[in-house]
């Protein structure tokens, strides 16, 4: 107990002393209409517009080839129409995630593509596959790895090493090298900064137990689930990765199982995912 207690106090400094900005007040806002299908245009805009650069990030997104409009997009409920009201919700907290990488090194490079792509993945198989709302799977997708950037902008501990090691073997996950060099890792790291932060206990408990090996029944295991599969995908996919791991089949994952998802041709559907990743990396 006091052990942990110990624990639990050295990674409240670490938070503290690294000081990572918290969401924007537009991307807390809008955490709590992600399962609000009838949220209007108009709400939503009146929201993002309480934060510049996300508003401006937005129309200039609208007005990128990819939606192909004729004439300039100008407004920001007119760039909402444009967008779509669940991709905005995703685009905001993408916004708001990725400003909090202040001073970007490489393994801040490394770090962001794993998140982006484990977000894309998990809000992908779960419309895929229909396993859990999509805007959530991402959201946890998306600051799955959170404690990872803590770990990293902290001098507290050396974080370099982990990636050190990592890149001289393939067959090596972060998790148990942090166990092993620090008595903690990067899910005891999120956990503590999601609750200073207020985040639903639903998303702080998936992303803390998306390493585990028991997906139980419950909505934030099934959660968990989802994550550690598209986790494991990404790395294989080697994004945020020298080497790629694949020491596990992905089809023999245990969240895979729990999950039931059926791909047939899981080469096929890697490549399919690759694509998404590619396409929305070019908008951040």
């Amino acid at each position: 107990m006091i052990l942990e207690e110990e624990k639990k106090f050295f990674i409240q400094d670490m938070i503290e002393e690294v000081h990572l900005e918290a969401f924007p007040q537009a991307a807390n806002q809008i955490l709590s209409l992600l399962n609000d299908e009838n949220v209007s245009i108009y709400n939503l805009s009146k929201i993002v517009s309480h934060d510049s650069y996300i508003a401006a990030t937005l129309i200039r997104l609208a007005n990128s080839p990819f939606y192909g409009v004729k004439n300039k997009v100008t407004d920001l409920m007119h760039a909402i129409s444009i967008i779509g009201l669940d991709s905005v919700k995703r685009l905001v907290l993408t916004i708001s995630a990725r400003s909090m990488f202040k001073d970007y090194d490489f393994i801040d490079k490394f770090l962001w593509e794993h998140m982006i792509s484990v977000a894309i993945v998990s809000q992908t198989i779960s419309f895929k596959f229909n396993l859990f709302n999509e805007n959530i799977s991402y959201v946890a997708g998306l600051l799955h790895d959170i404690g990872k950037t803590v770990m990293h902008k902290s001098k507290k501990i050396n974080y370099e090493s982990i990636i050190e090691k990592l890149n001289s073997n393939d067959n090596l996950l972060s998790i148990g090298l942090e166990e092993e060099f620090f008595g903690f890792n990067h899910c005891d790291v999120a956990k503590e900064l999601l609750n200073s932060w207020n985040f639903d206990n639903l998303v702080v408990e998936a992303i803390y137990s998306h390493h585990s090996k028991n997906f139980s029944d419950s909505d934030a295991r099934k959660l968990s689930a989802v994550i550690n599969f598209s986790d494991y995908a990404v790395n294989w996919l080697s994004i945020g990765r020298i080497k790629p791991y694949r020491a596990i089949p992905l089809q023999d994952l245990e969240s895979f199982n729990i999950l039931k998802i059926h791909i047939d041709d899981m080469d096929s559907f890697l490549q399919e995912l690759l694509k998404r990743i590619n396409f929305s990396k070019e908008m951040f």
